[in-house]
């Protein structure tokens, strides 16, 4: 938790956190550690060059910020230099059960007894979570001072309707008000956050990619949530939706022009020449005859992908892993719906004997796909991603010379 605090606030990347089983131990929830998996900054593929080598220097520096932080500001790293807990803890928690029961009522968990948690005489602290890894917390002075100098910078935090976003320069997040209702009572904050106009002036807020870490006075708790670029896309097309003028505030005037009428067979050649620079795309290419006026030709490339978000690993295991996935571009004005997805994702999938489905459009997608393509990715286990307008921006101006060859769909602002 503290690392993945770390490296989000030095620019590195937001991480999702994907649980390594204890190899050893017949504990339920028992981990022996975590993967931190890039989801948004750095891509989950280092490229094999002096730029990827770069990558990898700088890296080693966040890491080395961090463990100096941590030696700094915590007793983690020398228990011996610390004392036992003392008289300034509620005496009601004289115990971990004692104190577990306090967490689990006010997570509202039954059968919290068979949940993990304990107490650290020698750090400190005390420390529970639940089996299922959905939530956990750490009492601790330390590690609440240590997660409030890596805080979000209130200045990226931005009310939408379910929740706030987190536009920063670098990574883009989304908190619910759900998660805040749930922060407030395990924080013992009375509801201020979920009825604040700006949580991030009220507690500290650490959005990563699949979790959220909230702290205040003593206490610090990680739960898990949709936070990352899906959650933020949900909710900016929301906000979109309701209000132009923050719009404007989200999508900076764009520094290109779209033909007013997009040209499917050039738009499915562009996503195929972005695909061939993307990180972790191993090959690409077109499959069957063009169907559709808007293209509806596909795509399927090897690309390695993360898995499934939420879904624990066994330690030694490789964390990405080569899949074939199948590319369907959507030339459209509007966004793109569920009904112009045509026969459906599951029957794609099954035709080409794919592992997963990737949707490019020349505009966004709407809230109903992006909900699709979460629901397929969660109880299928297949890899389902999606760019749009904006996300194909972001890599033409990575690639300039891809750039160069649509200039009768896409053209720099002069």
């Amino acid at each position: 938790m503290l690392a993945a605090s770390v490296l989000r606030h030095a620019g590195a990347f937001s991480s999702i956190l994907f649980d390594i089983e204890h190899p050893a131990t017949m504990i339920p929830g028992e981990l022996s550690g975590r993967y931190l998996v890039p989801g948004q900054g750095m891509g989950q593929l280092l490229p094999l060059d002096d730029g990827g080598l770069d990558s990898v220097r700088e890296l080693f520096g966040h890491l080395a910020l961090f463990e100096r932080l941590a030696h700094r500001e915590t007793t983690l790293w020398h228990p011996h230099q610390s004392s036992p807990m003392d008289d300034r803890y509620d005496p009601n928690r004289q115990t971990d059960q004692i104190w577990a029961r306090g967490i689990a009522e006010r997570l509202q968990v039954e059968d919290w007894e068979e949940d993990l948690f304990f107490q650290r005489d020698s750090t400190d602290w005390l420390y529970y979570r639940t089996r299922d890894g959905w939530a956990a917390v750490v009492e601790s002075k330390e590690v609440a001072n240590f997660l409030e100098a890596v805080q979000v910078d209130q200045s990226e935090e931005i009310a939408g309707i379910n929740g706030f976003l987190y536009a920063g320069d670098i990574f883009h997040n989304f908190v619910s008000r759900e998660i805040l209702h749930i922060a407030d009572r395990v924080l013992g904050l009375d509801g201020s956050l979920a009825s604040s106009g700006s949580p991030a002036s009220s507690a500290t807020i650490i959005p990563l990619e699949d979790s959220v870490v909230l702290s205040s006075g003593n206490r610090a708790v990680m739960l898990r949530h949709e936070s990352g670029v899906s959650g933020f896309s949900r909710e900016r097309n929301l906000v979109l939706e309701r209000n132009r003028m923050e719009q404007e505030k989200l999508f900076p005037p764009s520094d290109f022009t779209w033909s007013e009428e997009v040209d499917g067979g050039s738009f499915e050649r562009l996503i195929y020449d972005l695909l061939e620079c993307e990180p972790g795309v191993r090959e690409v290419r077109a499959i069957g005859a063009s169907r559709e006026r808007d293209g509806g030709r596909d795509i399927v490339a090897s690309w390695v992908t993360p898995p499934a978000t939420g879904t624990a690993v066994v330690e030694g295991e490789t964390v990405a892993r080569e899949r074939r996935v199948i590319i369907q571009c959507k030339a459209r004005k509007r966004s793109v719906g569920r009904s112009d997805l045509g026969g459906g994702i599951l029957d794609t999938l099954f035709m080409y004997k794919a592992e997963g489905y990737f949707l490019a459009g020349s505009s966004q997608p709407a809230v109903a796909t992006i909900d699709l393509l979460d629901e397929i990715a969660q109880r299928g286990g297949y890899f389902t991603g999606w760019w749009g307008r904006v996300e194909i921006e972001q890599r033409l101006r990575r690639n300039p010379q891809v750039l160069r060859r649509y200039a009768d769909i896409v053209r720099p602002v002069p």
